[in-house]
């Protein structure tokens, strides 16, 4: 089954997923959220609610923005683990 690029995001953070449908979109962009808010819960000690108020298809320019992005987190790990 062919997927899509969705863009899921809160008032103030978001991420990009892979999925079919803008369902599981918002299955895998809640649990991409969870993961990306956790120093949010960890500063206020109990678990912020998160509200998703966008589940959209990923522009071409948001993707290449999220690939760069994510290529350099990876290359500045590689470098300062070593």
């Amino acid at each position: 089954m062919p997927t899509t690029r969705y863009l899921v995001a809160t008032l103030a953070r978001y991420v990009i997923v892979e999925a079919a449908d803008e369902a599981e979109a918002n299955l895998k962009g809640k649990a991409a959220l969870w993961d990306l808010y956790a120093d949010v819960r960890e500063r206020a000690g109990w678990a912020v609610p998160i509200t998703i108020q966008t589940v959209r298809p990923a522009t071409e320019d948001e993707c290449e923005l999220w690939d760069w992005h994510h290529a350099r987190v990876a290359e500045e790990s590689r470098r300062t683990t070593r």
